[in-house]
Parts: C-alpha cells; sequence; structure tokens
C-alpha cells in the first residue's frame, strides 16, 4: 500500500517545489491542500508540474453565510481533539486587534471555524495521510489542521526556522524543535565542546534577519509597480470568496497604504526625538526586546501573554530596586509601521524603564545585561551564547537550557527574576544544545528564499496576487534545484 502526504501549499511556493521534488524519489500518494488568492489559483488548476491525487481550494470551501454556527459541533470538536478553538480564532491576525478593513462578528468567526473543522476532518478521514507537510503556520486555520493531524495520529514534517546559524530544522513541535528535553544526557567530545567559539565566530543570527531586512527593502520604483498592477488588475473576487480580503476595495486599500507610510514617517520621527540612543551600560538592568505583535512567535506560542505593554509593566514592577528595564524596539517593527506613538509614551512613563532606539545594538545589550527577558524572542538564545540568564513567557526550544526559566504565573515573577540573578551559568549547556541542533538542522536558508521567490513572482516584489505562468514555476524550481533537492532529502530522511 503506497505511502500518503498531504502537502499545504500556498503562495509561499515552498511546499510546491518541494512535492516536485519528492515526487521525483519517492512512490507516493500525493494531495494537497491549495490556499492562495485567486489570480494564482489559476495556475494550480491546470498546472501540469506535480499530479496530484486530489487537491482541496481551501476558501471554496469556506463561506460567508447568515446561517447560525453549530456550537454543538463546535463544542463536541474541541472534547474530541482538544483543541481551543477561541484561542486559536483571538489570535488570528484577520479576525481580531489587526485588521483595518473588516470587523468580524462573532458568529462569522464561530461559522468560519465550523467549515474548516469540517473541511479538514473530511480531508483527513477520506485521505488517511501518513505525513502532513507543512510549514510553522502564521494563520489560525493552517495552525488549526496541523493540530488537528496530531490529534488524530498523523506524523507533522513541519519546516520552522531554527535560529541556529542561516540553517532549517523539521519537527512537529514548534515548541520543542522534538528535541529531548534532557541535556544532562548529551555527551560532548573535545571538539564539540567548542560549538559555541563556532557560532560566535560565524554570521550570527541577528546579522541573518538584518541582510533580509536590507534585501526587503522595496525601490520606490517597485512599490509604483505594485500599485500600478494592483489598481489596474487586481481580483476584486477575492473580497467575496476569501476572508483574508475582506472588506477591501482599491480605494481603501490605497488609502490604507498612503496612510501606512505617513504614519510610519510621523512615527520614525518619533523614535528619533524620543528613544535612547545612547544608554549607560554600566548600571544593573534587565533587557526586554520587544517582540512584533501581530506575528505567529507570539499569537501561537505565547497566546496568553500578547499585551506586550502590560507585560513590561509587570516586569518593572517586579526588578529589585537598584536595577532598571531596558526595551528596545525590534527592527523589523519597520515591516509593521512601528508602534503607535501612545504605546511608546506609556512605556516612557514607567520611571524605572528606559525606551531605547531600534537601531541599538541587541548584542550590546544581551552583553551587558544582568537579565534578558522576553515573551518568546531570539535574544536568549544570545543571552546563553553570553552565560547570561533569560526568562521566557511562551515555549522555546532553547528551554531546556538551565539558564532559560519560563514564568507560568505572574505571581511568581519577582522572586523568579531574583532566582535567574542570582544562579550561576555553566556554559557546557550551550554547546550541548548546539550539538543537538547542529545533529537536527539542515541547509535552507528561509530569508534567502523567500528573497528569491519574491523576485520571481511578486509584482514589485510586494504583489502577490498575481498571475503565474506554469514555466515560469517549472524555471524557478529548475533553477533552485539544490535548495529544493536539500528540502526534499530532508524530508525523505524522516519519513520512515
Amino acid at each position: 500500500m503506497k505511502m500518503k502526504l498531504l502537502f499545504w501549499i500556498n503562495v509561499f511556493m515552498l511546499h510546491f517545489g518541494l512535492s516536485y521534488y519528492l515526487k521525483q524519489k519517492l512512490d507516493a500518494e500525493f494531495t494537497a491542500i491549495i490556499d492562495t488568492p485567486n489570480k494564482p489559483k489559476q495556475m494550480f488548476l491546470n498546472q501540469k508540474i506535480v499530479d496530484f491525487r486530489k487537491t482541496w481550494y481551501f476558501h471554496d470551501h469556506i463561506k460567508k453565510t447568515t446561517v447560525n454556527p453549530d456550537l454543538e459541533y463546535l463544542s463536541s470538536f474541541e472534547k474530541k481533539y482538544h483543541i481551543d478553538l477561541w484561542k486559536l480564532a483571538l489570535n488570528e491576525r484577520h479576525f481580531y486587534r489587526f485588521n483595518n478593513f473588516y470587523k468580524f462578528t462573532t458568529n462569522e468567526i464561530l461559522k468560519f471555524l465550523e467549515q474548516e473543522c469540517k473541511l479538514f476532518e473530511q480531508i483527513l478521514d477520506e485521505v488517511k495521510p501518513d505525513y502532513f507537510l507543512t510549514y510553522d503556520p502564521p494563520f489560525h486555520h493552517q495552525k488549526l489542521l496541523m493540530d488537528l493531524c496530531k490529534a488524530k495520529g498523523i506524523k507533522v514534517l513541519c519546516i520552522f526556522i531554527s535560529r541556529y546559524k542561516d540553517k532549517s530544522i523539521i519537527a512537529e513541535s514548534g515548541s520543542t524543535f522534538d528535541l529531548p528535553r534532557n541535556l544532562d544526557m548529551i555527551e560532548l567530545n573535545e571538539s564539540e565542546k567548542n560549538g559555541l567559539d563556532e557560532i560566535m565566530n560565524e554570521s550570527s543570527y541577528n546579522a541573518l534577519t538584518k541582510k533580509w531586512t536590507n534585501e526587503r527593502n522595496v525601490s520606490t520604483s517597485n512599490k509604483l509597480k505594485a500599485l500600478t498592477d494592483y489598481v489596474l488588475f487586481s481580483d476584486s473576487k477575492n473580497t467575496q470568496s476569501n476572508f483574508t480580503y475582506y472588506g477591501r476595495n482599491k480605494l481603501k486599500v490605497i488609502q490604507d497604504t498612503i496612510s501606512f507610510y505617513i504614519k510610519r514617517e510621523w512615527r520614525s520621527r518619533y523614535l528619533e526625538k524620543n528613544l535612547k540612543k545612547v544608554v549607560d551600560l554600566d548600571i544593573p538592568f534587565v533587557y526586554y526586546p520587544l517582540n512584533i505583535d501581530a506575528e505567529l512567535t507570539i499569537l501561537h506560542y505565547a497566546p496568553f501573554f500578547t499585551n506586550q505593554i502590560e507585560i513590561i509593566r509587570h516586569i518593572a514592577k517586579s526588578l529589585p530596586v537598584d536595577h532598571m528595564l531596558y526595551v528596545k524596539e525590534h527592527i523589523h517593527a519597520v515591516f509593521r509601521g512601528w508602534r503607535e506613538t501612545s504605546q511608546y509614551k506609556e512605556l516612557i512613563e514607567i520611571p524605572n524603564v528606559v525606551v531605547i532606539h531600534p537601531s541599538y545594538s541587541s548584542n550590546e545589550l544581551v552583553k551587558n545585561s544582568k537579565l534578558v527577558i522576553t515573551i518568546r524572542g531570539t535574544a536568549t538564545i544570545d543571552a546563553a551564547y553570553q552565560n547570561k540568564p533569560s526568562i521566557i513567557f511562551g515555549d522555546m526550544a532553547h528551554d531546556m537550557l538551565p539558564s532559560v526559566y519560563k514564568i507560568e504565573n505572574l505571581r511568581d515573577l519577582p522572586e523568579l527574576i531574583k532566582t535567574a540573578l542570582r544562579t550561576p551559568i555553566n556554559s557546557v549547556y550551550i554547546n550541548k544544545y548546539l550539538k543537538l541542533m547542529k545533529e537536527r538542522t539542515f541547509d535552507f536558508n528561509w530569508w534567502d528564499y523567500e528573497n528569491k521567490r519574491n523576485n520571481q513572482f511578486y509584482s514589485g516584489n510586494i504583489l502577490s496576487d498575481v498571475e503565474y505562468q506554469e514555466n515560469d514555476v517549472k524555471e524557478f524550481f529548475d533553477n533552485n534545484k539544490e535548495i529544493f533537492e536539500t528540502l526534499a532529502n530532508a524530508h525523505l530522511s524522516k519519513i520512515e
């Protein structure tokens, strides 16, 4: 009996390319759920690149309706699979807090959840896949399917950014990367005891993301091209058939885009004027790097700690009296237009908080801090490299390190900070963690791939709802054969 694989495919094109190369290496039954806007969908409807036994077009099955949601079904679904649906829905950036175009009603959200749950149950019952292949899910429906597969005992092969060099990792859990949780069981040889030196001497994760940031800056000419193509050729059907487009029309999108750039410029000036570019590194301080609010790193992995302003207040209340809290804005927040100035003002007004400009070196702050605290940020890995303790609010793969403390109850925060500050750090554990990552990661640079995809397909490197030509897609896969071959081989090593 043939092995059965189910792919999640969208305009990221990663898993379409992966399916193309796996098809050449594996005699298995391939099926796919395709989640795209209308224009790219046309290519998938007619493509001959990969012979899927069956495909489902996600948004064809998720419709706006006046029919009341079946709460009895949704309740039984939650109990059967132990999946908290409101936790997924309220951390969906299209449904709540971050949508400038449409306010979803309670019934609309529940009805969408009902349709998604029934669709995914039907697909999994029909296909009975051995493996579900996807990447770290940015949206609630992708995570819903991933969680449902786990509940049904279907093996999930999910690609995650490892934060170890420029490599990626395939695992079921983005919280643990499926790593063993007891580092005392890991033995190091003499060369492996120098793993930290190897990391510190190579390009850091921060350097890689900085490079991605620079490459992602879109020229004015590309912005104009994307705008022109949107105005002249965009598909208005998306606003009726795809809930991520609800409330959008060309005028509103143009107005919102203009407003975005005006607000970003205004906020940039505020940051230049009010956030610190020179700070005292000699006084005792705790470092808190802000996460970007509307990103999966918080929404999916720390779903009950999404109000960062309030979190920072709690930390400030919990500090020893002789310590300050240094808060730095995330450099990538520029792509979200920065925060509202009122939020920065709230932080600045906290007496023992210093708010630092995003251009300031995070590495310097980690290096000179007494403790790093973040909801769920990579600065905690940098802290481990620097023999600094850290506290996190969400699950992370490296939280098995003795120097990483996890907050379970806010009432415990003052005592946990004191414990972290006085506990000595044993650097051997970070080398053991690096050994695990070296053994389990593979060469796939997420940021380079994303830039390649944007350059190849997106109008002006921005607009994704464009027509994809099958020949261009095939050429992209062939031109990037080394990337996709590596990706396919990494998955084959996981398939039993």
